[in-house]
């Protein structure tokens, strides 16, 4: 699950990473947003009690960068 994650992590735009990062600083109570991205998503190393809300949040806002995408149009 955490290649999974890490994944979606890939795919979301700046602006959506660091909505990711801040969800899960705020969800899991930790420290900072360089600690979730440097020891979670990059290192691998979530806790497998909380992989699963990940992909579920992860999904959420990757479904929202999408829309937000769609909604954009080029004015010429």
């Amino acid at each position: 699950m955490t290649e999974n994650i890490r994944q979606m992590f890939s795919k979301m735009n700046d602006e959506t990473r660091e909505e990711a990062l801040q969800l899960l600083k705020s969800e899991f109570n930790l420290e900072s947003t360089k600690f979730v991205k440097k020891n979670w998503i990059i290192g691998g190393r979530i806790p497998e009690k909380n992989q699963e809300k990940i992909v579920l949040i992860f999904q959420n806002l990757l479904r929202v960068q999408v829309f937000k995408i769609k909604d954009i149009k080029v004015t010429l």
